[in-house]
């Protein structure tokens, strides 16, 4: 009997364990997300800011020079692609270190069973077109 309770505690314990991961994992790709959508917007409002300023000036001097107050502008959205290329690393770190606590959901041995395995190991419906563990699109389907 006592080995009957040691392995119903130590898959609570895998359970719980699993629960925090995926929790911490969620709040930290959260905090993620949100800085590359804002990034992105902020890019974006400095493309339609630089394409006002390039117009402004072909209109009223009938020429474009990139002067500093153009260069500043590519700048700063040169600035913002690099932010949004680290969080966007950061994104994947996040998610290899919870694939490395957590692992797939799956057994690596495994085989598909009338569903689709994506790459990152997860088994999915025969009819998925996005993966249910990490959401790439699934290539059978994508179609």
């Amino acid at each position: 009997m006592s080995g009957f309770m040691k392995k119903l505690k130590d898959g609570v314990d895998k359970g719980v364990a699993t629960v925090g991961a995926n929790s911490k994992a969620m709040v930290e790709k959260s905090k993620v997300k949100t800085a590359i959508n804002n990034l992105e917007g902020e890019r974006k409002q400095l493309c339609q800011l630089l394409g006002q300023k390039i117009y402004d000036t072909y209109t009223e001097t009938a020429e474009i020079n990139a002067d500093e107050s153009v260069t500043s502008f590519i700048f700063e959205i040169t600035k913002r692609v690099e932010l949004i290329k680290e969080q966007n690393e950061e994104m994947a770190r996040i998610e290899e270190e919870l694939n490395r606590v957590v692992g797939s959901g799956q057994p690596a041995a495994m085989p598909p069973q009338d569903g689709l395995s994506c790459s990152c190991g997860r088994i999915n419906s025969a009819t998925a077109k996005f993966c249910a563990g990490c959401g790439s699109p699934m290539a059978q389907n994508a179609e």
